[in-house]
């Protein structure tokens, strides 16, 4: 019987097979270092958000499959993971629309000021419905930088609520923006300078660290929206309070932040113009279900010699520890 660390319990089916068919152990623990013991003796790793560093894997000699219930790899060197000849098992296209329609939920939130008009009637303020501040979205420009598989479904999304999209991907072609009705900007700037509600969807990596900070807020037209249901590297924080304070921007919907979990000192939790979710867009019960079915039957069916198309590092099955792979 394979040996499987979990990080956290997983949902559903996934979760019942690895306690039927493994021996399994939970940590529980947003920590790795009081179980280093078990993670040496695991034939696998699945973890939700704990992540082994280099010093601790280089000190494995079992463990052949590191799955992660989602699509943040970044982290991870994979070049050293395959010549160690562990595979790291990814879940991509399982929570797209998950996370779009959670986008499209803090637009709505934001820009008919939901939390803050729920916030002053339970205080006693009935008054707040003579603000006259609520926006209808009908006719917006909304920008999507990003244009991947959740992008494209935000896009759908914002088409439907008759939102003027507009995005912006160096990876994309004009083309696919155009079929589902969008409109192509050749560069971020553009992006910028003509949307009211900007929703962010891209990796995180090298090139796209602090890609909006105090320059690329100052074009946006004053009052606009910021949401992130990508990565909290994306966003400078410091850039976006300030823009935030000075009316830059009217609000934000942030489901990321780039020290999670969130830090409740940083001065983003201050402002009542902003809406904060705990890194959830993607977590529905149904998105759950698949993601984390899709993780736990990869994982074993490697583990058995069978090969997997979800690999972030597919060369890994020409080392010697996988030779007899199918």
């Amino acid at each position: 019987m394979y040996r499987v660390m979990l990080s956290y319990p997983l949902f559903g089916s996934g979760m019942r097979r690895l306690e039927q068919e493994t021996d399994l152990f939970v940590t529980g623990c947003g920590e790795l270092a009081p179980y280093e013991a078990q993670f040496l003796q695991a034939d696998a790793f699945i973890t939700r958000n704990v992540h082994p560093d280099k010093a601790l894997i280089a000190k494995t000699t079992k463990l052949k499959v590191i799955g992660i219930p989602g699509v943040g790899y970044q982290g991870y060197d994979l070049e050293d993971l395959t010549n160690r000849g562990i595979a790291l098992v990814y879940c991509p296209g399982m929570n797209g629309r998950s996370v779009a329609e959670h986008a499209m939920g803090l637009v709505y939130a934001l820009t008919k000021q939901i939390v803050r008009d729920d916030r002053e009637v339970k205080a006693g303020n009935y008054a707040i419905r003579n603000a006259f501040d609520h926006m209808e979205l009908s006719g917006a420009r909304a920008g999507i930088a990003g244009f991947g598989q959740i992008g494209r479904e935000t896009a759908k999304l914002f088409r439907g609520s008759g939102m003027e999209v507009w995005i912006y991907d160096p990876f994309a072609k004009p083309e696919q923006a155009q079929a589902l009705g969008c409109r192509y900007c050749e560069t971020l700037d553009e992006l910028l300078e003509n949307v009211k509600i900007l929703s962010l969807h891209m990796p995180s990596l090298s090139t796209t660290y602090h890609m909006f900070s105090a320059k690329e807020f100052a074009r946006m037209p004053k009052g606009s929206y910021l949401i992130n249901c990508a990565r909290g590297s994306v966003v400078d924080e410091t850039a976006l309070y300030e823009a935030l304070e000075s009316g830059q921007l009217a609000g934000a919907g942030l489901d990321v932040m780039e020290h999670e979990p969130f830090d409740v000192g940083n001065p983003l939790l201050q402002l009542s113009n902003v809406i904060f979710t705990p890194h959830v867009a993607g977590v529905t019960a149904q998105a759950s279900e698949r993601t984390h079915a899709l993780v736990v039957d990869s994982t074993l069916s490697l583990l058995k010699g069978k090969a997997v198309s979800n690999l972030a590092n597919p060369d890994v099955l020409k080392h010697p520890r996988w030779t007899e792979v199918l």
